[in-house]
C-alpha cells in the first residue's frame, strides 16, 4: 500500500444534515506521511513556542537586564531539549537531572496532533498507524535537530537530538493513533495479567498523592528558608519568573525524590550524602535552587514510619484484586504481577529524575532505580500479597 495516496480508502460519513436529509461526506483523507508529518512538526514548534514565549515575557519584564533576548531563546531551546531527555550544557556544565516536567508540553502537543491525524488520514488498519506515526517522528526529529543546531551556546548535537526526540515522538503519536483508531483493545489482554497492571496503577497512583502531599508539607515547613534563599539570589522580575517556571519543570523530580523518601532509600544530594529517614543529617552544600530548600536536614519524627504508609498501599492494590475477584492462589499470583509492575515502574522514574549538575560534588543525584524499585516493589506485593491471597469466604444459604 503506498504511503502518499490512499486510493482505495472510502469517504467517511461524518453525521447528517438536515432532519431527514442526506448524509454529509467528508473529503477525502489525508495520505498518512502527510498528516502525520504535520502533526509531528506542529506539536514540536508550538510546544516550543510556547517556551519561547515565557521566556521572552520575562525578558521583556527587564529588557535592560544583563540578558539578551537571544538568550532568553537559548534558555527556551535548553528547557525543551532537557524536557525531552537531550542534557544541554550551561556554563560549562553538562546538566544530566533532567526538568523532565517540561516535557509535558510537547507530549499533551503530540498527543493532540496525533488525535488530529487519525481522523484527517482516517486511519483503519494498524500498519497505516505505523506509518504515520514514522512521519511524525522524522518531522518532530527534524525541528529538534534544528532547534539544537540553533542553540549553539548549549553544545548540544543535532545527531543527538533528532534520535532522541524522534523516538519519544514516534511511541506517544502510535499510542495514541493506535487507541484512537481502536486498533489496540484492553479487554484483548489476560484478566489475570490485565488486573495485576491496573492494580499496580492503582497502588502508583496512591504513592504519588502521598509524595505530592508530603512534598506540599516540607515547602511549607521551609518556607522561610526558601524565601531567604530568593532573598541572597535577588533574581529580579526575568529571573524570577524564570525561577519559578523552572521550579515548575522539576516538580515531577521532586515528587518522586518524596516518593523515594517515603519509601526509605531516600536520595543522593551530593557524592557520598544521602537525605532519607534512617540516614545520617545531611550537611553537603547545595546549589541556590528553591526546591532544594525543602530537603530537610534531619529526619522528622516519626519519619521512620512512612515505609508502612507504602505497606498500606500496597493492602489497598489487594483490596483491588479482591474485588476483581482474585483471591487465593490466584490472588497471589495477581499480586506477585502487581510488585513486579511497581517495581519497574519505581525503577524508571527514579531513572528518569536521576542525574548530575556540576563536575565535582554534584555527581549521582536522586533516588537509585535499583533500591528503589527493589524496595517500592517489595512493600506494595507484600501489602498486597496480604490482602488477595486469603481464600473467598463461602457463605452457606
Amino acid at each position: 500500500m503506498s504511503l502518499t495516496a490512499r486510493p482505495s480508502a472510502p469517504t467517511r460519513r461524518v453525521g447528517r444534515g438536515a432532519p431527514g436529509g442526506p448524509t454529509r461526506e467528508a473529503a477525502t483523507p489525508l495520505p498518512l506521511v502527510v498528516s502525520g508529518a504535520v502533526a509531528g512538526g506542529a506539536a514540536a514548534l508550538l510546544s516550543y513556542l510556547a517556551l519561547a514565549v515565557i521566556a521572552l515575557g520575562a525578558w521583556m519584564l527587564d529588557p535592560s537586564g544583563a540578558q539578551e533576548w537571544s538568550q532568553m531563546l537559548e534558555a527556551a531551546s535548553g528547557a525543551w531539549l532537557a524536557g525531552l531527555g537531550v542534557a544541554p550544557t550551561v556554563g560549562g556544565i553538562t546538566v544530566t537531572l533532567l526538568p523532565i516536567g517540561f516535557a509535558l508540553v510537547p507530549i499533551i502537543g503530540l498527543a493532540g496532533a496525533a488525535r488530529w491525524a487519525t481522523e484527517a488520514s482516517a486511519v483503519a488498519r494498524r500498519g497505516e498507524a505505523f506509518a504515520v506515526a514514522v512521519s511524525g517522528a522524522i518531522a518532530f526529529a527534524g525541528v529538534a535537530a534544528l532547534i539544537a543546531s540553533l542553540s549553539r551556546s548549549l553544545a548540544v548535537s543535532a545527531a543527538t537530538a533528532a534520535p532522541v526526540c524522534g523516538v519519544l515522538a514516534f511511541v506517544v503519536i502510535l499510542t495514541v493513533v493506535m487507541s484512537r483508531a481502536r486498533l489496540v483493545s484492553w479487554g484483548s489482554i489476560p484478566p489475570l495479567l490485565r488486573d495485576g497492571l491496573a492494580s499496580s496503577a492503582v497502588a502508583l497512583a496512591t504513592l504519588v498523592v502521598l509524595s505530592a502531599i508530603l512534598l506540599a508539607v516540607s515547602v511549607v515547613a521551609h518556607a522561610s528558608e526558601m524565601n531567604a534563599l530568593l532573598v541572597e539570589l535577588d533574581p529580579g522580575p526575568s529571573g524570577a519568573v524564570l525561577l519559578a517556571v523552572l521550579s515548575l519543570g522539576y516538580l515531577p523530580t521532586a515528587v518522586v525524590w518524596s516518593m523515594a523518601y517515603v519509601v526509605g532509600p531516600g536520595v543522593t544530594v551530593a557524592v557520598g550524602t544521602s537525605v532519607s529517614a534512617f540516614a545520617e543529617p545531611a550537611t553537603a552544600t547545595l546549589p541556590g535552587f528553591p526546591l532544594l530548600a525543602a530537603l530537610p536536614g534531619s529526619a522528622p519524627a516519626g519519619a521512620a514510619a512512612l515505609p508502612g504508609l507504602v505497606l498500606a498501599v500496597g493492602v489497598l492494590a489487594g483490596l483491588f484484586l479482591r474485588a476483581r475477584g482474585h483471591t487465593g492462589v490466584q490472588g497471589a499470583l495477581a499480586a506477585a504481577i502487581t510488585a513486579a509492575f511497581t517495581c519497574a515502574a519505581l525503577a524508571i522514574v527514579a531513572w528518569l529524575t536521576s542525574g548530575s549538575i556540576g563536575t565535582t560534588s554534584l555527581q549521582g543525584l536522586g533516588p537509585s532505580p535499583l533500591w528503589l524499585g527493589a524496595i517500592g516493589g517489595a512493600l506494595v506485593g507484600a501489602g498486597a500479597l496480604g490482602a488477595a491471597a486469603w481464600p473467598a469466604r463461602r457463605v452457606d444459604v
